[in-house]
């Protein structure tokens, strides 16, 4: 895991809507801070600049609000700072579900092109370590089989028996709700 310094922007009409990540600090000085976009422009911005929004959802008082802030976050070894700003959601789901910093690049990608619950199921899968079921040990091999594979033959891990031997009520439910309180965490 690496630490990056983040420029955090407001972007919504609310003060208390939550800053979201925008750029890579690459200097600061004082408060004016250097940054690359992840399109590559390098640009510099004021940490005392405000911008006019709203109090809250419910009190239209205009108030001022700084616009940017400057934030660390830990990525692992192989993620940049312009994949971060590019996959955040992505990256936060995957850590939400329980997905390991440590995997390897290839299986975070492969994962993401996975739906909802599915990818929440196969994180859950790899998470093992002592399997009961031969069947569910079987899964855990052909899912890892097929992260590593450098050009999979199928798009998904799985036949579509399996998956449903693999995402009963439970399963479903617990993605759900863990999605949700992914979604209302800032």
């Amino acid at each position: 895991m690496k630490r990056h310094n983040i420029l955090w922007q407001h972007f919504g009409e609310n003060a208390t809507t939550s800053k979201s990540p925008a750029a890579e600090v690459l200097s600061q000085d004082g408060d004016r801070v250097t940054i690359k976009r992840g399109n590559g422009q390098t640009e510099t911005v004021s940490l005392t600049e405000t911008k006019t929004c709203c109090l809250s959802f419910d009190n239209d008082m205009l108030v001022q609000e700084p616009k940017y802030a400057v934030g660390e976050v830990d990525l692992p070894d192989w993620m940049t700072v312009a994949e971060y700003l590019h996959h955040q959601t992505a990256y936060k789901w995957f850590i939400g579900f329980g997905g390991q910093p440590a995997w390897p690049r290839q299986w975070f990608y492969r994962l993401d092109g996975l739906g909802e619950t599915q990818r929440y199921a196969a994180v859950k899968l790899l998470n093992v370590k002592n399997f009961r079921s031969p069947f569910r040990q079987s899964l855990r091999s052909q899912l890892e089989a097929w992260l590593n594979d450098s050009e999979p033959k199928y798009q998904s891990p799985f036949s579509r028996r399996q998956w449903d031997a693999l995402l009963d009520g439970h399963t479903c439910l617990a993605a759900q709700r863990t999605s949700k309180a992914l979604y209302w965490t800032r």
